[in-house]
């Protein structure tokens, strides 16, 4: 049975005004953000969101209801050999549902109380939904970090180096430097049927007055994707399971995360990024060498030449070479790699990321 009742957790106008006072354990969890629901039923005594349609086909008669938080649209044709057929979607987010804001992630308590005023505002305008059969079809599971997205896109990056059709889009800041003129601020990979987007959520954020720096990692399950992953974990993808379980949303994230993004970047980490540095590193001793055997002045600056032709990542990468290779200079070089190269502390940021989702 459908666990939407009356008297569940928290009354209606409680819920819908619960953005007063912005509640920052909220924001930094697991949680899911839009989701749409399919296997439900629908009666309707009103005409405002009808539209008909008659082809030598078929007749089609099409409901749709367009709101900020949530679409509504169920679609139903009879063809001419008597075969008929029904759509039914509602796509709704029950952040905005409560709040009016996309800065929370809500978990089971805050997706019942959405769809209790859901099902109340539809009911209002002349429409009813059972939704004790409802399933997921697609569905956004979400983290915010307490950080800020320039400070650990270098991170991110390498956790989505290796996801396929990766790209990243920028924002023009508008520097009159040409190099500092775009900034990066969302990292975008495509599996197919599952998305997964990094971003950065400060301005958001700022709207509502939170003085807070926030970057979402958001994994999107499409056409029923979502289906497949509770099916690995014994369950089914029926709305009333993540009601009673929503362990299966930590799980799924979690487990996407690991999997896709951090077992793959670490895998890049030490297979591509050390080495390119110490094949580089090596050329670089070689070419002076050589120069010095032929009575020319060794070039200096490697770990220079490294950054401009290399991803370095991490100032201990640099440690590690040295240690490896150049043992008879290594305090000086040391020395030098702590006072001009520490800036590139990515695997710190890398571990905060990890912690902070591992832990939930």
């Amino acid at each position: 049975m459908c666990k939407l009742q009356e008297g569940s957790g928290k009354g209606l106008a409680e819920w819908r005004y619960i953005n007063v006072n912005l509640d920052t354990s909220k924001i930094f969890r697991i949680g899911i953000d839009w989701l749409t629901l399919y296997n439900f039923e629908i009666s309707y005594n009103s005409n405002l969101y009808i539209t008909e349609q008659v082809t030598e086909e078929f007749y089609q008669e099409k409901f749709y209801l367009e709101e900020p938080s949530y679409t509504l649209d169920s679609t139903t044709r009879l063809y001419t050999s008597g075969k008929e057929t029904y759509f039914k979607n509602l796509r709704f987010n029950p952040n905005k549902i409560l709040s009016g804001h996309n800065i929370y992630n809500s978990r089971e308590i805050e997706l019942e109380a959405a769809l209790l005023i859901l099902v109340k505002e539809l009911s209002e305008k002349g429409i009813d939904i059972e939704l004790a059969q409802a399933k997921i079809k697609d569905i956004e599971i979400n983290l915010n970090f307490n950080k800020a997205f320039l400070d650990v896109q270098e991170a991110l990056k390498l956790l989505f180096i290796s996801v396929p059709h990766f790209k990243k889009i920028s924002r023009c800041t508008r520097n009159k430097s040409y190099r500092l003129m775009f900034q990066d601020e969302t990292l975008l990979g495509n599996y197919g049927a599952t998305l997964v987007t990094a971003y950065d959520k400060t301005e958001e954020s700022k709207k509502l007055d939170l003085e807070l720096d926030i970057t979402r990692l958001e994994w999107k399950f499409l056409n029923r994707t979502f289906s497949y992953y509770t099916n690995k974990k014994g369950k089914d993808n029926s709305l009333n399971s993540i009601l009673g379980s929503f362990e299966l949303i930590d799980g799924i994230f979690i487990e996407n995360t690991k999997r896709k993004l951090l077992e793959e970047g670490i895998k890049h980490l030490e297979s591509i990024i050390k080495i390119n540095l110490e094949k580089e590193f090596l050329a670089f001793k070689k070419s002076n060498k050589f120069g010095k055997e032929l009575g020319k002045k060794a070039k200096r600056g490697v770990y220079r030449h490294l950054e401009e032709n290399c991803w370095i990542f991490d100032y201990t990468l640099l440690i590690e070479l040295v240690d490896k290779h150049d043992k008879p200079h290594k305090t000086r070089e040391i020395k030098t790699i702590l006072k001009n190269y520490s800036n590139h502390n990515n695997l710190e940021k890398l571990n905060y990321l990890m912690e902070f989702i591992f832990n939930h």
